[in-house]
C-alpha cells in the first residue's frame, strides 16, 4: 500500500465548476475510528464563503486496501452527517471491496470552530475535494472506484460527474451507488395537500432568502425520531459522535438550501450520465415508522433517479431506513447482496 506525501492535485484550469485552485493532500495518519483506519487532510485553501481556511478529510479502512481489493467504494455523506460507517467498511472487506469515506468541507472531521456546518452556496465547489479523493485512492490502488453517495451526497456526486463530463474530464469511476438520494424538495409526503402546486412560490422565497440572509439558520421544526433510531445513546445500535452528527439537524441555512434547489432542478432536467447506477432506497416513507425513510419521499427518488442515468437499477428494500446501510442488520445484508450482485452484473471488479 503506497503512502501519499504532501503534494498538490491540480484543480486548474477553470472554468470547470469546483476547480478553483490546487488541492493539497497531506500524509496518512491515525483516525478516530481506530487502529485499522487512517485519514489524510485535503487542503482546499481559502473558503469562497469567507469562513477562513478550509479542508476536507479522506478516511480509509487499511486492511482492505492491503489485500489488493477487487473494487473500491468512496462513501460520500449527506447533510448533518459524516463518515463513521466502520460496519460497512468491515463488511465490504469480506467481499474484497475496500472502503474510503470523505468528510466534505465544513462537515464532520473537516468542521472547524466558527464555521457554518455543511454550508456552501454552490454545490459544484465540492468537486475540488472529490477530484482530490479520487487521486488519493488511485495512489493506493488501481481497482475500479464506485462512489456510494447518501442523501445530499446523492445530489452532489451526480452533479460533479456531469460537470466533469461536460468539461471533457470525466472522473475515473466505474459506477455509482445512490443511497436514498435527495432529488426533490420533498414536502408532499408530509403535508396534507399537494405542495407541488406552491413550489414555484417556495422556490422564489428560498432564492430570495438565499440572497438576503444566506447564513441565517431557518426556524424549521425538527423531528428526532430518525436520529434517535440510529444513535446508541438513544434507541439505536450505532456509536457515533453527536457533535459531528446531531440527533436533530446541523441547522438549515437559506444560502445552502438555494444551492440545493438549483442542483435539484438541474438534475431533474436530466443529466444522462453514461454510467451504471444502483439506487438503494426504502420501499416507503413515513413520519414516525423507523422501518421506513423518515427524511425523504421515496416517490421522488423513483421519479427522478432515471434522469441521472438511463442505466439505473432502482432497488427498493422493505424495512430500509433513510440511510439504507444504517438499517437493521437483515436489511443491511440485503443491501450488500444487492450491491455485490449489481457489481457482478456490471463487471465491476470481476
Amino acid at each position: 500500500m503506497q503512502g501519499i506525501s504532501h503534494h498538490a492535485i491540480d484543480t486548474d484550469p477553470s472554468p470547470i465548476p469546483g476547480k478553483t485552485g490546487a488541492a493539497t493532500l497531506g500524509e496518512w495518519g491515525s483516525d478516530r475510528l481506530g487502529d485499522d483506519y487512517s485519514s489524510l487532510t485535503i487542503d482546499l485553501g481559502d473558503d469562497p464563503e469567507g469562513e477562513g481556511h478550509i479542508t476536507a478529510t479522506l478516511v480509509r479502512y487499511d486492511p482492505a486496501v492491503r489485500e489488493r481489493p477487487r473494487a473500491v467504494v468512496l462513501w460520500v455523506h449527506g447533510f448533518t452527517d459524516y463518515f463513521f460507517h466502520s460496519h460497512v467498511a468491515e463488511r465490504l472487506s469480506d467481499e474484497s471491496i475496500a472502503t474510503y469515506g470523505i468528510d466534505l468541507r465544513k462537515c464532520g472531521r473537516s468542521l472547524r470552530p466558527g464555521m457554518s456546518a455543511h454550508y456552501s452556496t454552490n454545490l459544484s465547489r465540492y468537486g475540488a475535494e472529490l477530484d482530490a479523493a479520487i487521486a488519493a485512492i488511485r495512489a493506493d490502488t488501481s481497482a475500479p472506484i464506485v462512489p456510494i453517495c447518501h442523501s445530499t451526497g446523492g445530489l452532489i456526486v451526480p452533479l460533479w460527474l456531469a460537470d466533469r463530463r461536460d468539461a471533457g474530464a470525466f472522473p475515473d469511476v466505474a459506477g455509482l451507488v445512490l443511497n436514498s438520494p435527495w432529488l426533490e424538495f420533498d414536502v408532499d409526503a408530509f403535508v396534507p395537500f399537494r405542495a407541488s402546486r406552491i413550489m414555484p412560490a417556495v422556490d422564489g422565497l428560498i432564492a430570495a432568502l438565499g440572497k438576503l440572509a444566506p447564513k441565517r439558520v431557518l426556524p424549521l421544526p425538527t423531528n428526532e425520531t430518525y436520529g434517535s433510531s440510529l444513535s446508541s445513546s438513544r434507541l439505536g445500535e450505532f456509536d457515533y459522535e453527536r457533535a459531528l452528527k446531531p440527533i436533530d439537524s446541523a441547522g438549515v441555512r437559506p444560502g445552502w438550501l438555494a444551492a440545493v434547489r438549483r442542483g435539484q432542478l438541474r438534475l431533474q432536467k436530466g443529466l444522462d450520465l453514461d454510467l451504471p447506477v444502483l439506487m438503494l432506497r426504502s420501499e416507503r416513507s413515513s413520519r414516525w415508522r423507523t422501518d421506513a425513510d423518515l427524511i425523504l419521499d421515496v416517490r421522488s427518488m423513483k421519479k427522478y433517479g432515471p434522469r441521472i442515468s438511463r442505466c439505473l437499477t432502482d432497488t427498493p428494500l422493505a424495512g430500509a431506513r433513510h440511510d439504507v446501510l444504517l438499517s437493521t442488520i437483515d436489511v443491511r445484508e440485503k443491501a450488500v447482496a444487492e450491491l455485490i450482485s449489481w457489481m457482478d452484473a456490471q463487471s465491476i471488479g470481476v
